[in-house]
């Protein structure tokens, strides 16, 4: 165990798995009150809260609107491409949004910031333990496309592992981008001096302030950010080694470092004065009866 006083739940229809490195509370699904209730991002093993050493690492705000802010580690699947059947359905009619369900079309062009209508959710179980969770979502779906999501959520020491497996039941190929908006912070550290930002290759990031500099493979925070940043850190064509990133809190020591199985097609950069996001984006293609299976695994830390 931790030995905190923070190892009891924070927000509103959670739960807590904690071994003897971390407690970490993730959100009840099942919950009437949970969260986030917002159609974008999934509900699936969506990690609110992760304290190690006496230290906390991801923003969640107890005050937010549930319907169109997240915290933590949410998984989103189809950001800024269209979800699948969004092209070809009628507007009113539905598509599928993988982790949430089916929703309704509105508009011509699809965009992540649309409060889209749930016409059927994902049917979804839970079973939890100690220090693990699985989560099973089942999607009748619309347009020929349909999914089965599986998610193994597992603590092993410092590190948190999350299992997908995503399983196309329907009769049309599935091509959908997935990644995780982590919103971390250390503590009560405003995204500022302190925070340094790494990856195992070499890159050329778009889209950084005037806060920010560039070190070789390091993006260091100078200064607190006055609004936001959205970056970007291209995934290098010919590089075959892990798809990782770290980030540090050069103060106090604090760290996580993240590992996604598969190769990405780029790191997004989201930050603001209260949480620094990088985001790992992966692409999947699943054929009609076929599978696709990845990890994501983070290990937190102070001191080396």
């Amino acid at each position: 165990m931790c030995g905190m006083a923070e190892d009891e739940t924070r927000h509103a229809g959670a739960r807590l798995l904690r071994n003897e490195s971390l407690v970490v509370e993730v959100m009840d699904p099942a919950h009437g009150e949970r969260y986030y209730r917002g159609a974008r991002f999934s509900p699936v093993a969506s990690v609110l809260r992760v304290a190690a050493a006496g230290h906390e690492f991801l923003d969640n705000p107890l005050k937010h609107d549930p319907m169109t802010e997240h915290a933590g580690l949410p998984c989103e699947f189809d950001l800024s491409n269209p979800p699948p059947g969004y092209a070809e359905a009628e507007d009113g009619e539905g598509f599928v949004k993988i982790g949430v369900g089916v929703l309704r079309k509105k508009g011509a062009n699809y965009a992540f910031w649309n409060a889209y209508e749930v016409i059927e959710p994902a049917k979804m179980t839970v079973t939890w333990g100690e220090h693990s969770a699985s989560f099973h979502q089942v999607c009748a779906g619309a347009g020929g496309y349909s999914y089965a999501l599986q998610a193994e959520l597992s603590l092993d020491g410092p590190t948190l592992t999350i299992g997908w497996t995503l399983k196309n039941t329907g009769e049309k190929k599935l091509l959908s981008n997935n990644y995780v908006h982590n919103f971390f912070r250390f503590d009560d550290h405003n995204v500022g001096p302190g925070y340094v930002l790494s990856f195992p290759y070499d890159h050329v990031a778009t889209g950084l302030g005037e806060e920010q500099s560039v070190k070789g493979r390091e993006i260091r925070f100078e200064k607190e950010i006055p609004k936001y940043i959205n970056a970007g850190v291209p995934y290098p064509e010919k590089y075959d080694g892990p798809n990782s990133f770290e980030l540090r809190h050069s103060a106090d020591g604090m760290w996580v470092k993240a590992v996604t199985s598969i190769p990405g097609i780029r790191t997004a950069l989201h930050a603001t004065r209260a949480h620094v996001c990088p985001e790992q984006f992966i692409h999947l293609e699943v054929e009609p009866g076929k599978s696709v299976e990845w990890t994501r695994e983070y290990t937190f830390g102070v001191g080396e």
